[in-house]
């Protein structure tokens, strides 16, 4: 009897269809990495969607670097992203982050002080001061108090923060030089004297007041004002910043190689400008609403990570395009050189 029972058995367990096999314990899997005999719901919607994604992927980053043997404008972009990531762009942001952020708490203290605003700073919403004022007016509110104090007691304030100003300062500077040595990699140079920290302390000063005024500009005369405006915001951060490009640390180039990296400042800060006016100042009304002056100084922070992206940004696409600018004229040289045979440019 137990001889009519096995051949049975043996045909039950046959090979299903796939190249799996059937038995007790349910469908297992026909192949290597292939989906379960069987498979089919959710389990089998995910695996189908995983391929095409991946497939999707691969044709992508084939036509990507095709692309980039054949366009200069795409390999200029990939040699943009490794010398940033050689350099640790993200690092090197978050360091001239921390400092401009400890440079913009006793500098909106004094200047407000100074210039007699800090009672209307401290006592304005934060939203309508970063819409009229910028981000300078949003830490002022937190900074500047509203307390009655002695003359000498708000004498020693700005004693000490006209000092934490200029330290601060200094140490900002020092880290603009250091991000510009290590992107144009030349030789260190050392930051000799106060005159760069003063100048410094004198550019900003301008464009924080510089913002407001051109903010009423931009109310009063409605949309023909606000192109006006931005391009007045954009025009002086270009000029500002090609000159402050041309005496930080960079390789032997002429003035017209800068030009690049100033542009990109030039648009970014007027892109946080609005970013300023019409996100972080929504922002900045509900954070100081649950998490007071933390959450200011949280947005501020956020801010200052991404003027410090700019900077490095645009030390990295000065010294990018200036080396592919060499490497150009090089293959040219050698070219004519040796009668033609190079058959490549880079």
């Amino acid at each position: 009897m137990g001889d009519d029972v096995r051949p049975v058995a043996v045909k039950s367990a046959a090979p299903a269809e796939g190249g799996g096999s059937a038995g007790v314990g349910g469908p297992v899997p026909s192949g290597e990495g292939g989906p379960p005999v069987g498979a089919t719901g959710d389990e089998g919607l995910v695996r189908r969607t995983v391929a095409r994604v991946t497939a999707e992927l691969e044709r992508l980053d084939g036509l990507v670097q095709a692309r980039r043997q054949h366009s200069p404008a795409v390999q200029a972009l990939f040699d943009m992203h490794e010398l940033d990531r050689n350099v640790g762009g993200g690092i090197l942001a978050g360091a001239v982050a921390y400092r401009l952020f400890l440079f913009m708490v006793p500098f909106v203290y004094v200047v407000f002080t100074l210039l007699g605003f800090a009672g209307d700073v401290a006592t304005k919403d934060p939203a309508d001061l970063a819409k009229s004022v910028g981000i300078t007016g949003v830490l002022g509110h937190a900074v500047v108090s509203t307390h009655e104090l002695k003359t000498g007691t708000q004498i020693l304030l700005l004693v000490g923060a006209t000092y934490a100003l200029l330290h601060t300062a200094r140490s900002l500077v020092k880290a603009l030089f250091a991000v510009h040595t290590l992107v144009w990699r030349v030789p260190r140079v050392k930051l000799k004297g106060m005159k760069p920290v003063f100048t410094f302390i004198g550019i900003v000063t301008v464009m924080a007041l510089i913002v407001p005024l051109l903010d009423r500009l931009r109310n009063k005369a409605y949309g023909a004002g606000a192109v006006v405006a931005i391009l007045l915001v954009t025009s002086i951060s270009f000029v500002i910043w090609w000159w402050v490009s041309g005496h930080l640390p960079h390789a032997g180039v002429p003035a017209w190689a800068l030009i690049p990296g100033a542009l990109l400042i030039a648009v970014g800060v007027e892109a946080l400008h609005a970013l300023t006016v019409y996100w972080i100042s929504g922002e900045v009304s509900k954070k100081s609403e649950t998490y007071g002056t933390v959450g200011i100084a949280l947005t501020v922070l956020l801010w200052t990570y991404l003027l410090g992206r700019l900077i490095v940004a645009s030390a990295g696409i000065n010294a990018t395009l200036w080396r592919r600018y060499e490497a150009r004229a090089e293959f040219h040289r050698q070219s004519r050189d040796s009668g033609g045979s190079h058959d490549k440019e880079p």
